[in-house]
Formats: C-alpha cells, structure tokens, sequence
C-alpha cells in the first residue's frame, strides 16, 4: 500500500511540474518582442522579403497582420500590437 501512495505522490508532482513548465513556456510566448514574433511567425509561410520590401503605416500593417491570421498566423491581440508597432517602425514610410 505504501508503494502506491509513492506512485501516486510521484505522478502529482510530475503532473505539476509540466504544467509549470507548459505555463513557463506560454508566458515566454506572450513576452516575446515584435521582432521575434515576425522572425518565429511570419517566417512559417514565407521569407522576410515581402516585409522587407513593403512601406505601410500602421494601419496598413494591422490590416496586413489580421489579414495574415486569417491565413493561418498564430498571434494573440497583444502579440498583434507588437508586431504592428514592429512592423510600422522598421517597416513604415518614416523608417531608414
């Protein structure tokens, strides 16, 4: 009887430390910065070059980024905000 409530005991803290482990994970997901989002999302269905290349406002990226979601982009609201405010700086009409 002793040998199951160890079994027991083990699989709780086994349990317990993947959903720690999984909630480590999706909170390092929500921090990452715009640029890592664009390099780890965007970069799933194509290269950077059409990024690269284009000269949006940020209106013109929100469009863009909520346009690519419904193509299949993972990105929560907040994640999209980052992007967008990425995208604007490093790819708008004002960037270098």
């Amino acid at each position: 009887m002793g040998r199951k409530r160890l079994d027991g005991a083990s699989a709780f803290w086994r349990v317990l430390v993947f959903a720690l482990l999984m909630t480590l994970l999706a909170s390092c997901a929500l921090r990452a910065t715009g640029e890592e989002l664009v390099q780890s999302e965007c970069t799933r269905c194509h290269t950077l070059a059409p990024i690269e290349v284009a000269s949006k406002t940020s209106n013109e990226w929100q469009d863009t980024v909520h346009r690519m979601i419904e193509h299949g982009a993972n990105l929560s609201e907040g994640q999209v905000m980052r992007v967008v405010d990425y995208l604007a700086e490093s790819y708008g009409p004002a960037s270098p």
